[in-house]
C-alpha cells in the first residue's frame, strides 16, 4: 500500500511535492480508511483535479518514470531519461528526486533516489520502526562515477557471507543503475518483496494502456470470466456474455501474421495477442493443428437470439471498461494509478465505476487524475481524498488537498470548485477571438 509519494524537479514539479495517503481526522466514510497490517492506516483513494496543463498527468508520469527505472533498469552507458523542470536554468544543474513510502508484508519502507541524466547521485532504503526509522542502505555516486553503498540493520541469514556478496553487488552497480534493480538482477533475495511492490503492486494506467492476457484468463479462470461479465452488466453496457470464438476463416492480416505467432507453440502453451482487428488466443489442438480464437462479446436480439460481436466493434467506452477491469479483480494491496479516468466514459458511468470500486470490500488503492466534476461529492469521497493541482505564475505545479480548506459539511463541492473557490480551474478570457467566415 502507498503511504506517500514525493517528487522534486521533474517536469512541471520543481519544488518538492508530496501526495499523501495518510487519513486526516475526517469521520466520514471511515470504511475508506484501510488497515495495512501495521500501525499505519492509509486512504483508499485520491482524486486529482486541475486545469489542463496544470500538472496532474505529470505527477503520474513522475511515478511511472520512477517505477520504470526501478523495474526495467538501464543499459551500460545509457542516458537516464529524466526530465527536470525547464523554466528555471538552475533546475538543470540539480538532480530530480523521487521517494515512495509504502507498506509490504506488514512493514513500512521509504525508498527513493535522486538522479540526473548521467548517474544515480543518491539512493536510499529505510524501514520504519516504532522508534523512528532504521537505515537499510544508502548509496552515493560522485561526479567521478565512484559509487559507495553503506548497509546497516539487514537481517541476513549468513551475515558474513551475505554481506560480502552485497558489497560485491554494490561494486558492480553502474553509475546509471539503481542498486535495488541490480540487487534483483544478482538474485539478492532480501530485497525481493520491496522490488515486487513496484513490479506487481504498483499499476499505472494511461489513456492508451490496454489490458493484456485477458484471453488466457477467460480460457482458464471461470471466476475471472464471471467477474468481468457481471462487471460489464453492472455498467449497463448491454453485453450478455464474453467468449472466445474459433476463427474459421482468418482475414488476410491475421493470416500473414499467424506463422510467426504459432511457430513457438507447443501442446501445453497458449499465445495471446492483439491486432487492429481484435484480441486473439492461439493454441495447438489435440491433433497438433493450430487454432485461433477471437475475443467476442454477445448480446441478445429482440427475438432472443444470441448475436456475437468482435471486441473492436464495441464502443470506445466499453473497451475502456475492459482495460479498467483489473482494478476490480486484482489482488489486495495493489495500488492503481489512472490518468484521465473519464476518457471515453459518460459522467454517470465514471461515478458508478468509482462507487463500484470503493464499495468493494478490498484493500486496493485508487489514485486518479480527472476533470469529471460529478465525482466532487462528499457522499462519495472524503475531503482528504480530493486533491487539486495548480500552476504557479512561475510555471511550476503545486499540489494541495481539499482538507486544507475550512468548508461546511453541506457545501456543494462541485459547484464551489467550478466557481473557482478552490483554485485549480482554467482562467478564461471573457472575450474570445471572432473568426469571420470568408465568402
Amino acid at each position: 500500500m502507498l503511504i506517500r509519494f514525493t517528487v522534486a524537479n521533474f517536469r512541471s514539479f520543481y519544488q518538492e511535492t508530496a501526495l499523501s495517503m495518510y487519513p486526516s481526522k475526517v469521520q466520514a466514510h471511515t470504511q475508506q480508511v484501510l488497515n495495512t497490517g501495521c500501525d499505519i492506516q492509509v486512504l483508499q483513494a485520491a482524486l486529482l483535479y486541475g486545469a489542463n496543463a496544470s500538472g496532474k498527468s505529470n505527477l503520474i508520469k513522475a511515478m511511472h518514470f520512477a517505477r520504470q527505472l526501478i523495474v526495467q533498469g538501464t543499459r551500460p552507458k545509457q542516458r537516464i531519461a529524466v526530465e527536470p523542470f525547464k523554466l528555471d536554468s538552475a533546475a538543470h544543474q540539480q538532480p530530480s528526486r523521487f521517494e515512495f513510502e509504502f507498506i509490504v508484508d506488514g512493514c513500512a519502507y521509504a525508498y527513493g533516489f535522486s538522479v540526473d541524466s548521467q548517474r544515480v547521485q543518491e539512493e536510499w532504503l529505510y524501514q520504519r520502526v516504532s522508534a523512528g526509522e532504521k537505515m537499510l542502505f544508502e548509496r552515493t555516486t560522485d561526479s567521478a562515477n565512484t559509487t559507495r553503498i553503506q548497509f546497516d540493520n539487514l537481517s541476513l541469514l549468513n551475515a558474513k557471507k551475505d554481506e560480502a556478496f552485497l558489497n560485491f553487488v554494490a561494486r558492480s552497480t553502474r553509475p546509471n543503475q539503481l542498486f535495488l534493480h541490480q540487487a534483483i538482477e544478482e538474485n539478492v533475495s532480501y530485497f525481493e518483496a520491496m522490488f515486487s511492490w513496484f513490479d506487481k503492486g504498483l499499476v499505472i494506467i494511461f489513456p492508451e494502456s490496454k489490458i493484456s492476457g485477458m484471453q488466457i484468463l477467460l480460457q482458464h479462470d471461470a471466476d475471472f470470466k464471471t467477474a468481468i461479465t457481471d462487471f460489464l452488466k453492472s455498467m449497463h453496457t448491454g453485453i450478455d456474455n464474453i467468449c472466445l470464438n474459433l476463427v474459421e476463416e482468418p482475414d488476410n492480416f491475421l493470416s500473414e501474421l499467424l506463422p510467426s505467432i504459432i511457430e513457438n507453440l507447443t501442446p501445453n502453451t497458449l499465445a495471446s495477442f492483439s491486432l487492429p482487428t481484435g484480441h486473439y488466443l492461439a493454441r495447438l489442438n489435440e491433433t497438433n493443428q493450430p487454432e485461433v480464437y477471437a475475443l467476442s462479446t454477445t448480446r441478445l436480439s429482440a427475438s432472443g437470439e444470441t448475436i456475437s460481436f468482435n471486441l473492436f466493434e464495441e464502443s470506445d467506452g466499453t473497451r475502456r471498461l475492459f482495460d479498467l477491469f483489473p482494478i476490480v479483480h486484482a489482488d489486495n494491496n495493489t495500488v492503481f494509478v489512472i490518468d484521465e479516468l473519464e476518457r471515453s466514459l459518460h459522467p454517470n458511468l465514471v461515478y458508478q465505476f468509482i462507487e463500484y470500486v470503493l464499495q468493494k470490500q478490498a484493500t486496493r488503492q485508487l489514485i486518479v487524475s480527472t476533470h469529471e466534476a460529478t465525482l466532487l461529492d462528499l457522499a462519495l469521497l472524503r475531503r482528504d481524498e480530493i486533491w487539486f493541482v495548480e500552476k504557479h505564475p512561475a510555471g511550476h505545479s503545486t499540489l494541495y488537498s481539499l482538507e486544507e480548506f475550512k468548508i461546511r459539511k453541506d457545501l456543494d463541492i462541485q459547484k464551489g470548485y467550478l466557481q473557482g473557490r478552490f483554485g485549480a480551474v482554467p482562467i478564461l478570457s471573457r472575450s474570445l477571438p471572432i473568426v469571420e467566415q470568408v465568402r
